[in-house]
């Protein structure tokens, strides 16, 4: 027991010294593994983030292209008045209608028109292609005509709509001529 007691500093200061190369070897070793090891989960995270995040503005731009190419449709760069009247021939195919007489007028840029009525412009550089055209049918055949008029993609404004009906007492089915006055619309 007296040895005990005589021995006790050294057992102090082996166990102190114990206890500091363990303390030393945690300061030095583990914690910066393990605080290297949060640093690099938290990159981990944030890269994640980063790449759901693009991954939603891709699928975004993606929709948007789509509705970029629609809208290109709705509203051309040109007038494409060509296009608009092959359009017009095959929606006449289509209802057995007959277009009879197509006049159009191209109007210019409709900014001038948009900054003389509002004070905020936008930089939208429009033009109008106004178009009349006279159609021959039965009341369904113009019904089918309109109808396909509107189904087309590009952005259509049917403006004003009449018929014409002869006097045939003696022909019951006499066909209707509609009076159709439109407007397309194209970029400049």
């Amino acid at each position: 027991m007296e040895q005990l007691t005589k021995s006790r500093p050294a057992i102090l200061l082996v166990l102190a010294l114990l206890f500091l190369i363990l303390l030393a070897v945690y300061m030095l070793g583990v914690r910066p593994l393990s605080e290297r090891t949060e640093q690099y989960d938290q990159n981990i995270s944030q890269m994640q983030q980063e790449y759901d995040l693009l991954h939603q503005k891709l699928i975004e731009l993606k929709g948007h292209a789509a509705d970029q190419a629609v809208l290109d449709q709705a509203v051309p760069m040109q007038d494409q008045s060509e296009q608009l009247l092959l359009s017009l021939q095959q929606i006449g195919q289509k209802s057995n209608a007959r277009l009879t007489d197509v006049a159009f007028a191209l109007k210019g840029s409709e900014t001038e028109q948009a900054a003389a009525t509002n004070t905020q412009q936008l930089s939208i550089n429009a033009g109008q292609i106004q178009m009349s055209a006279q159609v021959e049918g039965s009341y369904t055949e113009i019904k089918n005509w309109l109808n396909e008029l509107q189904k087309l993609p590009r952005l259509i404004n049917v403006d004003s709509f009449s018929f014409d009906e002869p006097y045939n007492p003696g022909k019951a089915a006499a066909p209707i001529t509609a009076k159709i006055v439109f407007t397309a619309y194209y970029t400049q």
